[in-house]
């Protein structure tokens, strides 16, 4: 069976649905379906639509969970083409689809199910699917940037996102809906591995990067295909560092007898998991994550935080409160009510106000450069605040951000004029991609650790052999992927190195008082400087909101509030 060759899902997903809620300790067993489409989905399957019984679905309609269509999935690399916004909600869908495609796909096989029924792990099955869906429920407005930028790390939305699931009162009353015991067996869940089941969450080769590289490319104009890859449940004997013992050529020893397991793709899957490692390779390198341009786009938040906490100005207090907690408290402690206040709507009404009235012209520009370009910023709104479907209906707070917006489209102020133009972003940015060692002196290196350049040197990795992928070879030998002896790279050793320098002009006005040291930084970039520009790409298509001819700045100006 191929799910995305059949012509509708339902039944499977109906089938599997009602003998996985067939459970005693699950209080409505009763499975009522409920289908959406998934746009990444609709060029690859016959039927494009994700499948949610009303125990699951009541889980997305949170609070906490619709937030999430209020933050960006991309970040503020969405200036790199306006059509590529879209939302975290959308993708926690995604990943919850994989992951239900996992499961539905390993339904077919009787020992799986046996397995599930004599271990009585169907609640786990349940909370797996739901941890999945809610994986990225801590996000921050501007997603990895702001996290990236206040934390100086990548993985804050995770410690924020394991206390929401676990504490949150909404979400813990969905929990108990289904069954008095899955609140305790969410909390066993994030504790410890049940059945593999991080090998495909958290891992090379997830359901996680599956949904994003599928998702982000169909919005980049590029769409791909990356297929669901059954695997192999292999029983083998690990070291004293938990890892599977090994024959001399490499390989991997099995064990029908062992307590330990891992999870094997087929020879002929081989060629598909390097397609997708080089995918997303390709993302960092010329697309979207890692980028210069992408890089410069999110350290201008963290330049903005600097100069706007330290200004003594009342505007914008309410972005200075939340800001300042993010960074005095420790995450585990912050209260969780004021992170779910925050989302994209809010942040940009807050950002919109400090770029029209802060009294230092500076710090209005560093405002502004956290502020998409205006097509793009469009997109955005008009995806968060669900524009083709509200006839009207806005909250205050929406409507506030709206007068502001339509402010913006049809007047001539400062902040009018610079998102209005297309090359704003890089009259504001010094920038010199892949600088000679030459050419860093004692003073740019003192520049640099003062934090007034900035510097990207980073090394990017499409596979990480300590989250291994086992792959069997063409003599049916199981090998971990680095050491395969039929792959087409060493991927454990394959890097590539991004390195940048870069500043932005109105912070350089803000933060340097000696005229010499501003001609100094300004004589370095215009010796060794580059055009600052967004990576290039021919797309497949458009994915462009409106129908063709139409307009989002038509859109926003005949909104009536």
């Amino acid at each position: 069976m191929k799910l995305d060759d059949l012509s509708s899902k339902e039944q499977v997903f109906y089938d599997f649905f009602v003998w996985l809620f067939d459970d005693k300790r699950i209080t409505d067993k009763n499975i009522d379906l409920e289908k959406e489409i998934d746009i990444s989905l609709a060029p690859f399957y016959n039927d494009p639509n994700i499948y949610f019984p009303k125990q699951i679905k009541s889980f997305f309609e949170t609070s906490a969970m619709q937030r999430l269509g209020r933050i960006s999935q991309v970040d503020l690399s969405i200036d790199l083409y306006f059509n590529l916004y879209h939302n975290r909600l959308e993708h926690s869908k995604g990943v919850y689809y994989r992951k239900l495609e996992e499961m539905v796909y390993n339904f077919q096989n009787p020992n799986w199910k046996d397995k599930v029924e004599k271990e009585n792990l169907k609640l786990y099955l349940i909370a797996e699917l739901i941890k999945m869906a809610g994986h990225d429920i801590g996000h921050f407005p501007l997603s990895h940037a702001m996290e990236e930028q206040v934390y100086s790390c990548h993985g804050a939305h995770e410690v924020v996102g394991k206390r929401i699931m676990l504490e949150n009162p909404e979400i813990n009353q969905v929990y108990t809906e289904i069954s008095p015991e899955l609140p305790e067996i969410m909390h066993e869940l994030y504790e410890k591995d049940i059945w593999n089941f991080r090998e495909h969450d958290e891992s090379s080769y997830d359901v996680d990067r599956l949904d994003y590289l599928q998702r982000d490319n169909i919005y980049w104009g590029t769409p791909v295909h990356l297929p669901y890859l059954q695997y192999e449940t292999v029983q083998v004997e690990v070291d004293a560092s938990n890892k599977p013992q090994k024959n001399n050529d490499g390989s991997i020893i099995s064990l029908d007898a062992s307590k330990n397991s891992i999870d094997v793709y087929s020879y002929e899957n081989l060629q598909d998991i390097e397609h997708f490692l080089s995918l997303r390779e390709s993302g960092y390198v010329n697309k979207i994550y890692s980028v210069p341009y992408s890089h410069v786009r999110e350290a201008s938040v963290g330049v903005f935080f600097k100069a706007f906490l330290e200004s003594p100005s009342a505007c914008g207090k309410d972005l200075r409160h939340y800001i300042t907690v993010l960074q005095t408290q420790k995450i585990e402690d912050i209260d969780l009510n004021l992170l779910l206040g925050w989302d994209e709507v809010k942040f940009y009404s807050e950002i919109i106000d400090i770029a029209q009235n802060h009294e230092d012209e500076n710090i209005r520009q560093l405002a502004t450069l956290t502020i998409p370009k205006l097509d793009a910023f469009l997109n955005i709104l008009y995806s968060s605040l669900n524009i083709h479907a509200k006839k009207g209906e806005y909250s205050e707070q929406e409507k506030t951000l709206l007068k502001k917006v339509k402010k913006i489209i049809s007047g001539n102020s400062e902040l009018s004029q610079n998102l209005k133009n297309p090359d704003f972003i890089r009259s504001q940015t010094l920038f010199c991609n892949n600088p000679s060692n030459e050419s860093i002196d004692i003073n740019l290196q003192r520049l640099l650790e003062q934090n007034i350049i900035f510097r990207q040197n980073k090394k990017v990795k499409a596979y990480n052999p300590k989250e291994p992928i086992y792959v069997r070879s063409s003599e049916g030998k199981i090998y971990e992927l680095s050491e395969h002896p039929e792959r087409t790279c060493n991927w454990a050793e394959r890097t590539t190195t991004l390195n940048s320098i870069f500043t932005y002009i109105p912070y350089l006005k803000y933060s340097v008082s000696h005229e010499d040291e501003l001609t100094y930084i300004k004589n370095y970039f215009n010796r060794n400087g580059q055009e600052f520009d967004a990576p290039s790409h021919e797309t497949k298509i458009n994915m462009q909101p409106l129908q063709v001819g139409n307009s989002l700045k038509n859109v926003f100006e005949e909104i009536e509030l």
